[in-house]
């Protein structure tokens, strides 16, 4: 096999590659062959047909078939043999023709990963993130779960800022008169905050039975609906519920599995901890990855870039306006793209070295993803949504067409942990 390699950049590489006549004649000779064995002819027993006969009639199909064997075949030992790693698909240049006595040639272009000459990712300096718990902390967690059990029983007395209550509502046009919708024993919880104000202001002091007619916007907080403003909403007061809190002690305790109320404040502790440690590894790993870019130069696959850039901008776009269908953000002008590129572009272009960095760190020190680390982490994201792991898979399936996007994200991950467990942890001033 012959291979010229030109290098038009860093990262593009054109190959011109060239199959020799022997190993054409010898593959077409075997192809025909197989060919004259399955095939019938009329007036000929199998496999006896003469060989001009089946080059005439199959010649064309066993040259194509050649051509999708060997052109693969050839093209990835000439890309190991050049020691690059392609980030695109190959363009070929031309048509792939293959002729008798005469050797195969094809030339192509390729995108390459770019090489990084002295890989330094060990004793970087990171500064130590100290971390601890406050007594309070834990109380607020406890009052947390003390709310969680909450129960609510029924009294008669004034509304209260912390009750439960059960109404029929209306809703009504500005006059009072005619009836837009209504909804029968809804449940309001007046503690949860997220009753507007103006409701709340009118409900508090209210008792059973009692009936509150209220202008809308109720104002203070949420939207408005501009062509709702002026109407009206006559609220029923049903039914009154007080919030009673269980006592904190050892009972409380056994209702999360701990025999004592000791035992559930250290478990809390220890989980407190522990997210407090993993944010902070965070923020180290994050400023790591930071000195690992900005310690190596090199130039980036364009292909990667663009392909970069443009997922920025479409979430950039949605995180805008997020009530804008992806149909309609795509409707912004060129103009508007554009615009967003160029701010984007310096956040791109660390994205994409960081991803060719930490796939080199991966190679060199053997990180990968088993199946078991994969299936875990797809049923931590199922109880993270509530859905089940088949749906999770689904929903990566739908959107990647596989789930590498999620087994690079988990190898990277490994790989952030490994530079952390290398580098130097400097105490902060």
């Amino acid at each position: 096999m012959g291979t010229f390699i030109e290098d038009i950049s860093t990262t593009r590489k054109r190959l011109k590659i060239e199959i020799p006549t022997d190993i054409i004649e010898k593959e077409y000779s075997e192809s025909l062959d197989k060919v004259r064995q399955r095939s019938r002819i009329p007036g000929f027993r199998a496999g006896k047909a003469p060989l001009t006969l089946i080059e005439k009639k199959f010649g064309n199909d066993v040259k194509a078939d050649i051509i999708d064997r060997l052109v693969p075949q050839y093209y990835s030992k000439a890309i190991k043999e050049a020691g690059f790693v392609p980030v695109t698909l190959p363009q070929f240049e031309g048509t792939l023709d293959l002729k008798r006595h005469e050797p195969l040639s094809f030339a192509f272009t390729v995108e390459v990963r770019p090489k990084v000459g002295d890989l330094s990712y060990v004793g970087l300096k990171v500064e130590d993130i100290p971390v601890d718990v406050e007594e309070k902390e834990i109380e607020d967690t406890i009052k947390g779960l003390q709310e969680g059990r909450a129960m609510f029983e029924v009294v008669e007395r004034e509304i209260r800022e912390d009750d439960l209550i059960i109404i029929d509502y209306v809703k009504l046009d500005a006059i009072g008169e005619k009836e837009l919708s209504s909804a029968k024993d809804q449940v309001m919880n007046l503690g949860n905050n997220l009753t507007p104000k103006g409701i709340l202001d009118e409900l508090l002091g209210k008792k059973k039975g009692d009936v509150v007619e209220i202008v809308l916007p109720a104002v203070e907080g949420g939207e408005v609906d501009e062509n709702a403003q002026g109407n009206r909403l006559r609220i029923t007061v049903k039914e009154l519920k007080e919030k009673k809190l269980p006592l904190i002690d050892d009972e409380l305790a056994k209702d999360f599995g701990h025999d004592s109320l000791d035992s559930l404040r250290g478990k809390v502790r220890d989980g407190i901890l522990k997210a407090k440690k993993e944010k902070a590894a965070g923020e180290q790993k994050t400023k790591l990855l930071e000195a690992l870019v900005k310690a190596h130069e090199f130039d980036i696959p364009e292909t990667m870039l663009e392909h970069e850039l443009h997922t920025m901008v479409v979430n950039e776009k949605h995180r805008k306006s997020p009530q804008v269908g992806q149909a309609t953000a795509g409707e912004t002008s060129s103009g508007d793209d554009e615009k967003l590129a160029v701010e984007l572009r310096p956040k791109a272009v660390h994205n994409v070295k960081a991803t060719i960095l930490l796939d080199m760190i991966a190679e060199k020190e053997g990180v990968s993803v088993t199946e078991e680390e994969l299936k875990a982490r797809i049923s931590m994201l199922a109880r993270h949504l509530q859905t089940t792991p088949e749906a999770v898979i689904n929903l990566f399936m739908t959107k990647d067409e596989s789930l590498e996007g999620l087994k690079h994200s988990i190898r990277d991950e490994k790989v952030l942990d490994l530079i952390l467990s290398k580098a130097e942890i400097t105490k902060g001033a």
